[in-house]
């Protein structure tokens, strides 16, 4: 056997067994809907075994009586038990009082049987979802406590495939199934009962059909795991290229590629529709071949039976009483075995889900709290790659409070990633990152992160309130503590201005990602969220690069109001806007090549002058 056989046999059993994991906290709801489905299928049984007193009744056969001291077979005892039981509640001298009686019970036993199938539907359906849910919200924080370096290695539109498309596929064709399947197998099984009941020699004929269609599935499974696997990672391709398209749509609409960007979605979606259908062939050839099998051990049993019941060795009412039973047990087989069949997709879609959830941390959590900052941060020896090469090569520097200090340099040069390695979005290859003599490594993330405010190059907002966007955390706020402390942070960053001039003010919806404000505008917001927490470091990651002149005029106005008392960091294109800062660290080819005031640099006439001369010589 070849591995990916192998690997193809030996998967299905971890992932339900993982699966079985997160019904833990619905254990209750799982035995209920268990219990109601069992319920349901007693009552489908029995609304069947109903039949025979039907015939009896029409056919004016004599009831014979049971000897309850004769010797039995434990099916036998099952199936007297119950017809003497119903006999005692409909048979009267009256034909007609039996056929009323009889027609009461049957409206009875499918009323039950109906009320039965709603519950345990409800039960079903309210497990399914909380499972769903639960898996869906367990995904999504295992998302968001990942590194960015994470995210730089995945595709935005593969990621929102797993949580969307792949956890709602592990439902329908696992825990969907899984419930289907349970369901089912009661219902086989106490049909199974009845059939014994009536004859053990018809049974093992009708049921030697289930053997050929158990190997027919099996060896329909590797081809049914293949074309799942495909059709997920084509779900995930097309779901991508929507993705691209919706937040690229104004780089598309001004290049004018709708075709292109038309052309690769429906690729994508052929190659889904394409396995889809394969794997729909299998998928349908089966039910359809063991239906086939079905029929033709009815036709044998028919067959066989009839000869009994000519030869005066079996009943006629119960050989009516088989045949209605062993049709009726073919619904369920059927949906068993497509549900079997259909596993082979939600396994897939779980090892994607699971794989996910598996994925390591490399950005870990320390065991430290730390809520101020006292001195200094120190950089020491720090070297650091993405990849083959280094970015950042041995890096040292300090920072202490209260001081403002610029990073410059070409593009390329380290600045961002050292603001990242700062805010622990990644760990360094070499060296380590001090703060008041300790290691950023050792600290929890959320506490050392909650001392930055950051301002990023792309102001990033959500479709939400603008007061929703600068309250990241409101709810943690008094009312009227937060209205005070979102009016001081608008007058900083100098948003109320404009923010008054809207129709809803701070109530104001913005639009996705803020679309409905200028650039200087969301700028603004985005200093306005992050002062708002009072952080004791900002960060601006050139905040000012894409915008006009006059509105570059405000937001640095507004970055200048918000630097007092704080220790400020800032990434600038311009170097105009960071003369007044204490330290600038000059940045070349991963490397810090020169640092000191604007004054020192410009009298050392090196790296930092060229820059300086010429956005001079532009300006």
């Amino acid at each position: 056997m070849s591995k990916s056989k192998k690997k193809e046999k030996s998967n299905f059993f971890p992932v339900l067994f993982r699966l079985f994991g997160f019904l833990k906290p619905f254990i209750y709801l799982f035995l209920l809907a268990i219990f109601l489905n069992t319920i349901f299928s007693f009552f489908s049984t029995v609304s069947i075994a109903v039949i025979k007193p039907i015939f009896q009744i029409i056919f004016n056969e004599e009831v014979a009586e049971i000897n309850p001291l004769a010797q039995q077979s434990f099916f036998d005892g099952i199936k007297d038990s119950f017809y003497n039981f119903i006999n005692s509640i409909i048979y009267d001298a009256d034909t007609f009082n039996s056929l009323l009686k009889l027609s009461l019970v049957i409206i009875f036993l499918f009323l039950l049987k109906n009320v039965f199938k709603y519950l345990s539907s409800v039960a079903t359906v309210t497990l399914e979802e909380n499972v769903v849910k639960h898996i869906r919200d367990k995904v999504f924080e295992k998302l968001t406590s990942f590194s960015v370096d994470f995210f730089n290695k995945q595709r935005e539109g593969t990621l929102i495939s797993i949580i969307s498309n792949d956890i709602a596929v592990l439902n329908s064709s696992t825990i969907c199934s899984l419930n289907v399947v349970l369901r089912e197998i009661t219902q086989v099984i106490l049909f199974l009962f009845l059939l014994l009941a009536i004859s053990a020699k018809l049974t093992l004929i009708a049921f030697a059909t289930s053997i050929i269609s158990m190997f027919l599935v099996k060896y329909a499974m590797q081809y049914l795991r293949r074309y799942a696997t495909r059709m997920q990672v084509a779900l995930a391709d097309w779901t991508s290229v929507l993705h691209e398209a919706i937040s690229g749509i104004r780089v598309i609409k001004s290049f004018g590629i709708e075709q292109v960007i038309n052309g690769k979605f429906k690729e994508q979606t052929k190659k889904y529709v394409r396995s889809s259908i394969k794997h729909q062939k299998i998928i349908t050839i089966i039910p359809s071949v063991n239906e086939m099998f079905a029929i033709a051990a009815l036709s044998v049993v028919l067959l066989v039976g009839g000869m009994e019941v000519m030869n005066k060795t079996m009943p006629a009412d119960e050989l009516m009483l088989f045949l209605f039973s062993l049709f009726a047990v073919m619904s369920p087989i059927t949906t068993v075995i497509n549900s079997i069949s259909q596993f082979q997709r939600g396994v897939v879609a779980g090892e994607r889900v699971f794989s996910l959830l598996d994925y390591p941390q490399t950005v870990k959590d320390g065991n430290l709290t730390i809520n101020n900052f006292e001195n200094l941060i120190e950089v020491k020896g720090l070297s650091f790659k993405y990849e083959q090469d280094y970015v950042l090569k041995n890096i040292n520097f300090s920072i202490k409070k209260c001081q403002k200090v610029a990073f410059v340099g070409a593009s390329g040069s380290g600045k961002s990633t050292m603001i990242d390695l700062l805010l622990r979005f990644y760990n360094p290859e070499q060296g380590d990152i001090t703060i008041d003599g300790k290691n950023i490594r050792d600290f929890k993330i959320s506490s050392y992160r909650n001392l930055f405010g950051v301002v990023p190059q792309e102001c990033i907002l959500f479709n939400d309130t603008l007061k929703g966007n600068i309250l990241f955390e409101h709810n943690k706020f008094e009312h009227n503590k937060e209205e005070s402390e979102l009016l001081k942070a608008a007058h900083i960053s100098n948003s109320n201005n404009f923010i008054q001039k809207l129709p809803n003010g701070f109530d104001t919806y913005i639009g996705d990602r803020g679309v409905k404000l200028s650039g200087g505008e969301r700028q603004r917001v985005s200093i306005a969220r992050a002062i708002i927490k009072n952080p004791q470091i900002l960060v601006f990651d050139e905040a000012t690069s894409s915008l006009d002149s006059e509105s570059e005029k405000t937001v640095q106005q507004a970055i200048n109001q918000s630097m007092k008392n704080r220790t400020a960091i800032i990434i600038a294109h311009r170097l105009a806007t960071i003369i007044d800062c204490d330290t600038i660290f000059v940045f070349d080819n991963g490397e810090i090549v020169e640092q000191g005031s604007h004054k020192e640099l410009i009298e050392k006439a090196g790296v930092y002058k060229k820059l300086y001369d010429i956005q001079f010589s532009e300006d």
